[in-house]
């Protein structure tokens, strides 16, 4: 719905989903233990999920501010036995020529059975690129000119904050989406990526970026051993991993 002038802008969704789960590899529940994906609607939850998004557009076109998105974002359900996840987050996104940034703060709260702590974890990001398509470099070739303003550089900072790990849980074999960098599992992890973006087309982009992990501190890991409870361990941070990233995306 338009709530001001053209361009400024607010809508919201809402619904209602399977509960919250989490990895049914783990032999009892612990703090740490993996979200499964909400999408996994074979895994049996104990009740329901409900959650809503919020969104504002708060500057008008014709101000020449550039396009700012506001966002705010809920998913609430029980677990176990009554025991309440809650996880709420707000994010950023803002356009202005050829500068971009976006970002986001997530937080969850998971109740845990018996006398147990809570499990309370922490992520964010953000990141700013810049679309070199206004750089005028009348020296070089044209057709070398060209190539350079389909470039988008870029830099990320992200983190996390969780009381400890599963060490079952830990793996080091790369896949899609994942470098096999076992610094991610880091109780208080920090990444740094700088990234450069080849821009085919608006929709179609050859994605390139290096990482490097810079975990803040150590923590709690949880081990199993093939019991049924867990063994406490204090680790410190991990190594400070480097991994170099690409991807081809095409949008629609």
């Amino acid at each position: 719905m338009q709530w001001g002038a053209l361009g400024q802008d607010f809508d919201y969704t809402t619904w209602v989903g399977n509960g919250p789960s989490f990895d049914s590899s783990v032999p009892q529940p612990v703090v740490g233990q993996a979200f499964n994906d909400v999408t996994n609607i074979s895994t049996n939850t104990n009740g329901k999920s409900f959650g809503t998004r919020l969104r504002i557009y708060p500057f008008p076109l014709e101000s020449d501010l550039g396009r700012l998105e506001l966002g705010a974002s809920t998913y609430d359900g029980k677990w176990q036995n009554g025991l309440w996840f809650n996880s709420w987050g707000v994010d950023y996104a803002y356009l202005n020529e050829n500068l971009q940034t976006r970002g986001e703060y997530v937080q969850t709260y998971r109740q845990m059975p018996g006398n147990s702590s809570s499990d309370n974890r922490q992520g964010w990001y953000v990141q700013v690129g810049y679309f070199l398509q206004g750089l005028r470099l009348p020296q070089l070739p044209f057709g070398l000119e060209d190539q350079i303003h389909k470039l988008e550089p870029l830099v990320r900072y992200s983190g996390v904050n969780q009381r400890a790990i599963v060490a079952d849980e830990i793996s080091t074999s790369p896949e899609v989406g994942f470098s096999g960098s076992p610094s991610i599992f880091a109780p208080h992890a920090r990444e740094v990526a700088l990234g450069l973006d080849y821009w085919i087309e608006p929709s179609i982009v050859w994605q390139t970026e290096f990482d490097l992990e810079l975990p803040r501190a150590g923590g709690t890991l949880l081990a199993f051993n093939g019991g049924n409870q867990p063994v406490s361990h204090s680790i410190g941070a991990t190594p400070n991993d480097r991994a170099l990233l690409t991807q081809f995306a095409i949008g629609f």
